[in-house]
């Protein structure tokens, strides 16, 4: 039976991504984000401001030329044979957008990212996979670094009872996290994880649950920080009919208050290399399992 993604592995790709720096090296590789038909949208509020988080590209149940036509325009000229190659280094296809209020200020960012991965879903979605990548596994193979991950653990049922919560179950759970972006603004809060499971297609849906205390601090030992809202994202991994692969695809959006990094564009010029190297990572996993 196909098992679903382990739920560490999504907060780990939503979330950990977001802790490196650097910029990526093929400028096709990264751009602003193609219109997109979702049927279903998600509107999501940051800084007061409505901001849509589209359905995924595919959905479960297409067939190889269906797929393939909905993947190629997210390909940036690349023909779907070069997307899909197997390799370590095939391409990630990341998009960006600024998300802004109406006089243009900018209040945060909209992430896509797509990447393939030469591997069945029901190998992908192997628990012991998801924990190695999330770093739960003490001692993983190869001495990787932990320290991008998020530190999260599980909520005790009388504090989802105090914030009115009782959906908590085995398809819906609840996680404290405690993490830091990208070495300089320590993130804490609660989040809700929610998972959706087929014979074709694995999605986790994350969000930070409003009715808690999110908190961000400056770690620079300055007094700077103060509560904090809007975030949400999800990840599919879909099998593609007619190969022994999984299409990955994730979308996130957040809020970036202003007194958390030097410039505007601090966080789009860091987060490309972040999530090429988290795909590219995943895949060295898998194939060394």
């Amino acid at each position: 039976m196909n098992r679903p993604i382990h739920k560490p592995l999504a907060v780990t790709f939503i979330l950990a991504v977001a802790t490196l720096a650097g910029f990526i090296g093929n400028p096709h590789a990264v751009g602003d984000e193609p219109a997109a038909d979702a049927a279903t949208p998600t509107t999501v509020q940051i800084a007061g401001q409505s901001v849509t988080l589209a359905e995924p590209t595919l959905g479960p149940d297409l067939d190889a030329d269906a797929q393939r036509s909905l993947i190629t325009p997210l390909l940036r000229g690349l023909s779907f044979s070069q997307f899909a190659r197997d390799s370590v280094v095939a391409p990630v296809r990341i998009y960006l957008r600024y998300i802004t209020n109406d006089a243009g200020d900018r209040l945060g960012h909209a992430v896509h990212v797509v990447f393939i991965i030469h591997e069945s879903l029901e190998t992908f979605s192997d628990q012991d996979i998801a924990r190695r990548f999330s770093g739960d596994e003490a001692g993983d193979a190869g001495g990787d670094s932990t320290e991008t991950s998020p530190d999260v653990a599980d909520v005790p049922a009388e504090t989802l009872q105090s914030l009115g919560i009782d959906d908590a179950g085995p398809q819906v759970r609840y996680r404290k996290l405690d993490f830091e972006l990208l070495d300089k603004v320590r993130l804490t809060g609660l989040l809700r994880i929610a998972q959706r499971s087929s014979a074709t297609q694995n999605r986790i849906d994350v969000s930070l649950v409003e009715a808690f205390d999110n908190r961000w601090q400056a770690t620079d030992g300055s007094e700077a920080g103060g509560e904090y809202s809007g975030f949400q994202g999800w990840l599919t991994a879909t099998a593609l009919a007619g190969m022994d692969a999984v299409f990955v695809e994730a979308r996130f959006v957040m809020h970036e208050p202003e007194q958390w990094f030097a410039g505007p564009n601090y966080v789009r010029s860091k987060l490309p290399l972040v999530l090429q190297e988290a795909a590219r990572d995943l895949r060295r996993r898998l194939r060394d399992h």
